[in-house]
């Protein structure tokens, strides 16, 4: 939340564990079948809210896993199947993305009110993101899916650990690009198929990989890559509190 609390409800250890230090599942090692079983409720509030919203919120959870499951671990580099986020043409990014115009220096304590009256042309507070998805239909019975992403003053590594929300694999930023960017794509989670001849919507857009090219001028290369993975020491069953 804007002032630095976080919720999470009826969410397994594995995920938090990916939350927090921005993992894929594939790079957890070694954790008990529970963690991926049992559920847990967690309510974290910060006396402070740090810059960058929830990409910086999130590692704020190490501690916590620290505390109350009693996880110890450690990192290592591991070369597992992987896909790297690259630019097609260095020089040229694609139209939707752009230097941030956000200021990411100040906690994010905005008020709802706040956030409102301070977007800047629909785009969300600096780290955060706008996530729309809706159906459409597309005539003759062909309904679609889609999602509209607008993700403010992100890192291209944060913005690689996103993509791989639903992926079968991590995603490594090979894109070299320095600093915070505002990016803005649209995709279907579903193959898309032809619109209905009367259909005013226009083309279907299209899934994650193309889109992510087409738009944004990026692709994800597959391939075995170098990556961070966290192995399990110790940890154990969080009571409530």
């Amino acid at each position: 939340m804007p002032n630095g609390r976080l919720i999470a409800t009826n969410v397994t250890l594995r995920r938090l564990i990916q939350r927090a230090y921005k993992l894929h599942d594939a790079q957890i090692i070694g954790a008990p079948g529970w963690a991926a079983d049992e559920r847990f409720d967690v309510d974290a509030r910060m006396a402070t809210a740090p810059a960058g919203g929830p990409d910086a919120v999130f590692p704020l959870l190490q501690p916590l896993l620290a505390d109350r499951f009693h996880l110890r671990a450690h990192m290592e580099t591991r070369e597992l199947p992987a896909y790297v986020l690259v630019v097609t043409q260095r020089d040229r990014p694609g139209a939707q993305i752009r230097p941030t115009a956000a200021d990411c220096t100040r906690a994010t304590t905005l008020t709802q009110d706040e956030i409102r009256a301070n977007a800047r042309e629909g785009w969300p507070p600096c780290g955060m993101a706008y996530t729309v998805s809706y159906v459409v239909s597309r005539g003759a019975g062909n309904e679609l899916a889609q999602t509209r992403i607008r993700r403010s003053g992100t890192t291209m590594g944060d913005f690689a650990a996103s993509l791989q929300e639903g992926l079968d694999r991590p995603v490594v930023d090979g894109t070299g690009l320095e600093g915070r960017f505002d990016v803005e794509y649209t995709h279907s989670p579903q193959p898309p198929t032809a619109a209905a001849p009367d259909s005013p919507f226009g083309p279907p857009p299209p899934m994650l990989f193309v889109a992510l090219e087409e738009q944004l001028g990026m692709k994800l290369e597959s391939r075995r890559a170098q990556v961070p993975v966290l192995v399990i020491d110790a940890v154990e069953r969080a009571t409530a509190n």
